[in-house]
């Protein structure tokens, strides 16, 4: 791992120096200070590059971390981003929001006094999401995908599905999967969605490559049940497509002649903010309702999905999106949230599903809760139908993170 540079910015003298400290013992040499938002831009001024952290205070004279935030917003700073403060779990928790609605890179935000395992956790998670960021650009830039290739892909059938479980909190059995989309590269590397989605967007292919990935999703279906398993499975259809009639009629046919229970289909509709033409999407969704299918209204919480979409469509799932799950257990106002949404999915009729689940303390409590489903990387990643299927008859590897004797 590369060398990291840090800035402080803190009022207080004592914090700063014990900060400071903490860095050091964590293997950090290069770190500057700061005792406001002022003092901390001219810091940077002074330097070539960005500091790759800022360790930052929200109570401070003059410019406090809050104006701050946003003035390094409005200079697209693109340094790891660590909120430090005394106050309320609730209030750093929106300036977290707020700092990452403003495009700004937020690792977290810690209480003070600062414990060195937690600042350690989000250094570390800096130094793995660089190294990430820095494969996934050198990988777009092998890849640069163009019209032609993407068309060949779809003509090739080169997309294929990877399978995420779906877990009831109730009875800790698998009942169901999320299909997710990949593309198989030439060379044999998995090439992932948001390097390919947006492209076949703006090519116009994207209703194709929809109905692709419908069809490997029915064909794995008969697979599941030819073999005795019998789930759910859980494809994403974008709301673009639904301005397009031709596409929407194929599907339906599909459905119909499709030798699956319409049941165990649910569509998971994306962007349903997006929807210009409110009358036609229902045309389908209505139509895929009546058939027997499932619709889920995916990401509720984010600025796409919402009451008003969810009082439109005729939905039978709803999926919390995962910045309302992650470390629900200790953050107060997520659970207000999550337990007011809980209770109206009751009284309508719909089940919740809690996606993003990471931490076992997250898992106990949305349990303890009465969430339906659970479906995150603490159950298993996104895996190809074989490594799948080995899964469950491994007995499902995630049982004894949360404790459970399957």
């Amino acid at each position: 791992m590369k060398a990291l540079s840090v800035l402080i910015i803190e009022d207080s003298k004592a914090q700063r120096l014990f900060m400071l400290e903490l860095c050091r013992q964590m293997g950090i040499t290069e770190i500057a200070e700061a005792d406001n938002g002022r003092s901390a831009l001219a810091v940077m001024d002074g330097r070539s590059k960005p500091f790759d952290l800022l360790i930052c205070d929200l109570e401070m004279p003059d410019i406090d971390g809050i104006e701050l935030i946003n003035l390094l917003s409005a200079r697209h700073i693109r340094s790891g981003l660590i909120i430090a403060s005394g106050r309320e779990r609730s209030l750093l928790s929106a300036v977290e929001l707020m700092a990452s609605t403003e495009g700004l890179y937020v690792l977290g935000a810690l209480q003070k006094p600062v414990a060195e395992a937690e600042l350690l956790a989000l250094v570390r998670k800096y130094q793995q999401d660089d190294l990430k960021q820095k494969q996934a650009c050198e990988q777009r830039e092998r890849l640069l995908l163009g019209k032609e290739e993407l068309q060949q892909a779809l003509t090739e059938r080169r997309f294929v599905l990877h399978y995420q479980p779906k877990i009831d909190f109730a009875t800790v059995k698998l009942t169901g999967a999320e299909a997710l989309v990949r593309l198989q590269g030439t060379d044999g590397q998995l090439i992932f969605p948001n390097d390919f989605i947006p492209l076949c967007e703006r090519f116009g292919l994207i209703d194709e490559l929809s109905y692709q990935v419908i069809e490997l999703a029915i064909a794995q279906q008969q697979r599941w049940l030819a073999a005795g398993l019998s789930l759910s499975i859980s494809v994403n259809l974008s709301a673009y497509s639904f301005e397009q009639s031709e596409f929407s009629a194929r599907v339906i046919a599909l459905i119909k002649d499709c030798a699956v229970p319409p049941n165990s289909l649910i569509f998971e509709v994306t962007e349903t903010g997006v929807i210009k033409d409110i009358g036609r999407a229902l045309a389908i969704l209505t139509r895929l309702r009546l058939f027997g299918c499932g619709l889920s209204i995916d990401d509720y919480g984010t600025g796409y999905s919402s009451v008003k979409q969810l009082s439109q469509i005729p939905f039978t799932e709803l999926k919390v999106d995962r910045s309302l799950v992650d470390g629900i257990s200790t953050k107060a106002h997520l659970q207000v949230i999550f337990e007011s949404t809980l209770s109206m999915c009751q009284k309508l009729g719909i089940e919740l599903v809690a996606e993003g689940v990471e931490r076992p303390d997250d898992w106990h409590y949305l349990q303890q809760a009465g969430c339906n489903i659970a479906q995150g990387y603490l159950i298993s990643p996104p895996l190809p139908e074989q490594r799948f299927c080995q899964w469950v008859q491994n007995g499902m590897t995630f049982l004894s993170k949360v404790g459970h004797k399957g």
